[in-house]
């Protein structure tokens, strides 16, 4: 048996670890609203992209393997949608052979249960197979991933048609046919040892004479001998344990290939969920007229990042059209600060630029014309949040609390997005905590994007002008407007107290 390896080029989503802050990352960025639209109500799909997108790819090489399947399937869409309907054919298969051998009680007749379900499981799972290999050779001279095409010369490679002869021959169970054993009698003719040798279904018994099975051989040994028996107890026990014996062989020579075929199916099932997932909103997107684009992933060990027209996706589906878009180069940068007017859209930048490194880490393609960026090992995510303002005096207790946590586990060549945190003290004293952590993060490589309204922070950073520092503001034009664009510039007041005054004014 193979495996189908379509997430990694030689590994399954097993013992994968997710982000730490995964929960954070879906709530802050928003994700929820780019799941409803990848899964269009689907549970199956559902319940593998909340997963697997939370299961960052750490190599250039795992993101373009990914991205070229995505191509593939969305080039062509026959193919994506026969696959799914095979895998939902699949899970349907799946849940009758588990279901059915839930309903059996005697022993005897859980073991005869198992072997039909057994057989009935694999036949279904073994056409599944043929369907699939079949659908990868129709389309194969349309295909250009690595990930479909090796999986297409596994399947070739396979005994695909062997197998289902196999398993056809174990239909002597429900239709009759013929089963070839090999035993020895101990004393009193009790079977001491057995082994099963064939079976065969009766439309492949051959036409000749049958020996007559077991009874009719165990009578005629007897009369041979000489030997009497007053009645067939010992002979009924005899019959009655090869039958339980030829039941336990068959399965033992079946499980393996099951729990084989099982695994197989189980990969495959998460992996063309996914894809049809990433299918769906980008069909959806192409509806809306709205751009996505495959992202590059900075060689290993870069700090740079740029991109342009950079819009937040979950607005775009909200709203339905693209967003204002953010256009930044950033080079060697490990700490950027962002400040400027309320409203000015920075927490939006911040969110657009998480979201599009979400999904550059699972192989997806990103909201923007384009964008580079380094892949991280870690991604958190350290928003304020409404629930937080509720709290009072308990509000910076509980920041603390996440960023301590956060702090543990982050590691060398994390992301870290925050987003006006340590805001619910005084400037003096939230500015003293984050310039403390920020330090200690630029120190450990750990590369950090920050919101803030802490001017007397952002300030103190722009005038020690320290390498790999970069400072971005929302712009804000003369007459007050918002742009909701952010460009380099030095640090500046994020009170919009002035404009208050000049629309009262007006009014008066």
């Amino acid at each position: 048996m193979t495996d189908s390896f379509l997430l990694y080029r030689d590994s399954s989503t097993e013992g994968k670890k997710p982000y730490f802050s995964r929960y954070d990352i879906i709530k802050d960025l928003n994700l929820d609203i780019i799941f409803r639209t990848m899964s269009r109500g689907d549970v199956l799909i559902s319940e593998n992209i909340n997963r697997i997108m939370m299961l960052p790819l750490k190599t250039p090489e795992q993101v373009l393997y990914r991205q070229e399947i995505i191509k593939d399937f969305y080039n062509n869409e026959d193919l994506i949608e026969a696959m799914y309907e095979c895998v939902l054919g699949q899970q349907k298969a799946l849940a009758t052979f588990k279901e059915e051998t839930e309903k059996n009680r005697t022993r005897q007749a859980r073991k005869a249960s198992q072997i039909i379900e057994t057989l009935n499981y694999l036949g279904n799972g073994q056409d599944g197979l043929v369907y699939i290999k079949d659908l990868l050779e129709k389309y194969k001279d349309k295909l250009k991933s690595e990930g479909l095409n090796s999986l297409l010369k596994r399947l070739v490679d396979l005994p695909l048609e062997q197998i289902k002869e196999k398993l056809n021959d174990m239909d002597f169970f429900v239709s009759g046919g013929e089963i070839g054993y090999t035993f020895q009698f101990g004393g009193g003719f009790k079977v001491t040892r057995a082994s099963v040798n064939y079976c065969q279904t009766m439309g492949r018994v051959q036409k000749k004479q049958k020996q007559g099975g077991f009874k009719k051989f165990y009578d005629k040994y007897i009369k041979k001998n000489s030997l009497q028996i007053n009645n067939n107890e010992e002979l009924q026990k005899d019959v009655e344990y090869l039958e339980e014996f030829t039941l336990q062989q068959i399965l033992r020579i079946f499980q393996p290939y099951l729990s084989e075929m099982m695994a197989f199916y189980s990969h495959f099932t998460e992996e063309i969920a996914f894809y049809k997932g990433v299918f769906n909103i980008m069909k959806r997107m192409e509806e809306l007229g709205i751009k996505l684009v495959m992202p590059k992933p900075a060689p290993a060990g870069s700090k740079d990042t740029e991109f342009k027209n950079l819009y937040e996706l979950p607005m775009a589906v909200y709203m339905q059209r693209r967003p204002v878009g953010n256009s930044i180069s950033l080079y060697n940068n490990i700490l950027t600060l962002v400040t400027g007017a309320n409203q000015g859209g920075k927490s939006t930048f911040l969110r657009s630029y998480g979201v599009a490194q979400v999904l550059m880490q699972c192989g997806m393609p990103v909201p923007a014309d384009s964008f580079m960026a380094p892949l991280y090992k870690q991604v958190f995510t350290h928003f304020t949040r409404r629930e937080d303002e509720q709290l009072n005096s308990g509000r910076l207790q509980e920041e603390l609390k996440r960023m301590s946590e956060m702090v543990q586990a982050a590691m060398p060549h994390s992301l870290f997005l925050l987003n006006e945190s340590f805001a619910s003290t005084t400037e003096k004293e939230g500015s003293q905590i984050a310039d403390g952590i920020l330090h200690a993060f630029y120190d450990k490589e750990i590369t950090t994007i920050m919101v803030t309204h802490l001017c007397q922070l952002a300030k103190s950073l722009y005038n020690k002008k320290i390498q790999g520092v970069s400072f971005l503001i929302a712009e804000r034009k003369d007459d007050g407007t918002r742009t909701f664009k952010m460009m380099p510039g030095e640090p500046e007041y994020t009170s919009y107290g002035t404009d208050l005054f000049n629309i009262i004014r007006q009014e008066l």
